[in-house]
């Protein structure tokens, strides 16, 4: 779990740090608790000196903090300030989900800040064709956290991701490494006593994923022209079990946008975090493909 806090823009950011080797900071998805890549940085700390950062939301320390609506442009410069803190030189950043939405902010603001972003599923609806239905989507499950409660909103929300839709673009599919022979015969690996703890402790900032995350990060207008300049440092990624779903639709529609291959790595839209061994060497063979 995280141990260790920096404060930055004048808010508090915990980190885990361990390893040595290749700088790499791994950016969460949700409300963005680092702890959910313990067992995924644990495999890679032999070969990489990782950071895993936790949001401004799951690092506040006052119970009775009011959080607002968040914005990709904030999280990205907290990301910034715990880059210039820890590392020499610019690090490989991973991000899945509303994380991969930082990434790619961070990679558009501060390209020379940034070795590589490998961007899992940004869930960024409006570069599909079909982006109103979607919206639509995402602005009821916000509305029913406010009026009905989490549990409402979740179910709308898992409604929303798996919901088939229209896809854009082709972009050309690959996969680094050996992993996918044999992947159909493999199961998801259990979470273990403290990863199962930190679930639990989650629950109660989901409200906020819903209400004031899910929207903002789902519905960011990436700045596609910075991208597309930077697109050597760019990595768009989406789970081999993901395919159809909204997320990896939105990867895909990034991938073809910016004439970018898309690279399948193992597990849904929460690979690292349910596969955190298969991703993990994934990943390391990614990182080691010319």
């Amino acid at each position: 779990m995280p141990t260790d806090t920096l404060t930055l823009n004048d808010v508090a950011v915990n980190y885990d740090r361990r390893g040595d080797g290749t700088p790499l900071l791994l950016i969460p998805g949700g409300v963005g608790h680092g702890g959910m890549f313990d067992p995924f940085a644990s495999r890679l700390a032999d070969r990489y000196d990782v950071v895993a950062m936790s949001s401004r939301v799951a690092s506040r320390r006052q119970p009775d903090t009011v959080i607002g609506d968040q914005r990709p442009e904030d999280h990205a410069e907290d990301a910034l300030g715990l880059i210039d803190a820890l590392f020499d030189a610019p690090p490989v950043v991973f991000g899945f989900s509303s994380g991969a939405v930082t990434a790619l902010e961070l990679l558009a603001r501060h390209p020379d800040r940034v070795r590589l972003a490998i961007v899992h599923e940004p869930p960024m609806v409006n570069l599909l064709p079909d982006a109103s239905r979607h919206r639509a989507a995402l602005a009821s499950v916000r509305a029913a956290a406010r009026t009905q409660g989490p549990a409402e909103a979740q179910a709308l929300m898992t409604a929303a991701m798996t919901a088939p839709g229209t896809a854009t673009g082709t972009p050309e599919l690959r996969h680094a490494g050996t992993w996918l022979d044999g992947y159909a015969d493999t199961e998801p690996e259990p979470p273990g006593p403290a990863l199962t703890e930190l679930f639990t402790r989650l629950g109660e900032l989901q409200s906020v994923m819903l209400e004031h995350i899910l929207v903002p990060f789902t519905t960011h207008e990436p700045d596609l022209a910075a991208l597309d300049e930077h697109a050597g440092r760019l990595l768009p990624v989406a789970g081999v079990d993901s395919r159809g779903q909204l997320p990896y639709r939105t990867a895909a529609a990034l991938a073809a946008r910016l004439d970018l291959p898309l690279t399948e790595l193992p597990g849904g839209h929460l690979g690292p975090v349910e596969r955190p061994a298969q991703f993990a060497e994934a990943l390391h063979e990614l990182l080691e493909t010319p």
